[in-house]
Parts: structure tokens; sequence; C-alpha cells
């Protein structure tokens, strides 16, 4: 005796994964603006303020001189990564149904020097924003030094953002670039920001962090406004696997 299963009984779990998917979509399109907009922004505003400040010491200086905009800045700095994995993981899930290879390295390698980008940020506040008012400007700096030097620091700070952050964004904005479903712009400014931050300083008033904001909110935007097969790889045309004797 057979059973058949009625359209209702299909239709509400079918509803509730659609439901899911909406939200997951929209929650890591706003994750990657929010991520640009908190991680970018404050920096380009403060070098417009500060101007090109040439070293670690003089942005103390001049944080201990304006300390309410010095404190907004570095803790939206940090709060950027909680919102930037989430994001990525959004270029990820689309990315993933056309570049399994390079998704998947790129989020794994990204994922990691997040991990590695919130150690550095987070001593970051302590030496840049804590110390100086503390325990004097020389002491921060004296402290900066020393964690510089750490191997704890550079292992669980500098070399996974260095290698992580860099390699991984730049895997999964060429897996993006190729889908064909992101503005190929958006992600040419991500690459170019890359490019501009760890290898060339800055020009005046011209900064790297405005290309980080402009790419991640337009691809956020873009993940946000995705219909829902392209979000799910429901519109990918996957060949058939050739029959083996």
């Amino acid at each position: 005796m057979s059973r058949t299963v009625s359209p209702a009984a299909t239709a509400a779990p079918d509803a509730l994964r659609s439901r899911v998917s909406s939200v997951a979509r929209i929650a890591a399109g706003l994750s990657l603006a929010l991520g640009g907009l908190l991680n970018g922004l404050p920096p380009y505003i403060g070098n417009l303020l500060a101007g090109d400040l040439g070293s670690f010491a003089d942005s103390i200086e001049w944080g201990m001189q304006h300390p309410m905009w010095w404190g907004f800045e570095q803790s939206a700095i940090l709060v950027s990564v909680l919102f930037i994995p989430l994001g990525l993981l959004g270029i990820a899930q689309v990315t993933r149904h056309r570049s399994p290879w390079l998704s998947g390295i790129g989020i794994a390698l990204a994922l990691w020097g997040m991990w590695g980008f919130h150690n550095l940020l987070a001593t970051g506040y302590l030496v840049g924003t804590t110390a100086p008012s503390t325990v004097g400007v020389d002491a921060a700096l004296a402290l900066n030094d020393a964690m510089g030097s750490d191997p704890g620091i550079l292992i669980m700070g500098l070399l996974p953002h260095l290698v992580g952050s860099s390699v991984g964004i730049i895997l999964l904005m060429i897996a993006a670039w190729r889908s064909r479903v992101f503005s190929r712009i958006a992600c040419a400014l991500v690459l170019a920001f890359i490019v501009w931050d760890f290898l060339l300083p800055t020009f005046g008033p011209a900064e790297p962090h405005i290309l980080l904001v402009v790419g991640w909110v337009w691809l956020g935007i873009q993940i946000m406004r995705m219909p829902r097969d392209i979000w799910s790889g429901d519109s990918v045309v996957r060949r058939p696997k050739a029959a083996t004797a």
C-alpha cells in the first residue's frame, strides 16, 4: 500500500526554508555593508581630520588631543570584525556554486585572517586608546614595541591577518568576479584596496579605505537584493557527471 504526500505537507517546510534563506541573505548583505562602513569610513574621515600621521607615536598624540573621535574610530573598527565574517560568508555562499575551490579556500583563509585581525585590533585598542591615558604615552609606546616582537602576537595576529585576510579576500573577489553575479567594478575596488593598503602609502587626502567602503557596501546591497535562485545556487546549470564503466 503506497502513501502519497499531499502538496500541503511539503509546502510548509519549503516556505520555512525560503524564509530562513531570505533572512540569511539579508543578514549577510547587511553585515557586509556595515562591516565596510565601520571598518573603512572612520579611518578615512580620521585621515582627513588628522592628515597622514607618520608614526604610531604621532597617532597616539593626536588621539590624546582628540579623545572622543579617536575612541569612536578605534571602537568602530573593532566592532566591524563582528560583521565582516558574516558578509564574507554571504559572498562565499553565492560563489561556491560557481567556483567551489576558490570559494572554499578563500573563505577558510579569510575567516582565519579575520581572527588574527580581531586580535590585532583588540591589542591595538589597548595600546593606542586605553594605555596612553592610564600609564602614559611613553609606556604605551614601550608596550607597543614589546608586542611587536612577541611571538604570540606574530602567530595569532600578524601572520593570519597578513596571509589569511589578504589572500583569502583576494580569492573571494576573484570568485565573485568570475561568477558574473556581482559587480566587477565593486570587486575591483576591493582588490585595489588590498593592494593599496598593504603595499602603497596614502597620498594626502587620498586614502585606501574609501575603496573598501564603496566596494563592500555595493556588494552588500547586491546580496540583499539578490533573487532567491541565485543566492541558493538553483540558477547554476550543473553538468551531469560522465558515466564510468
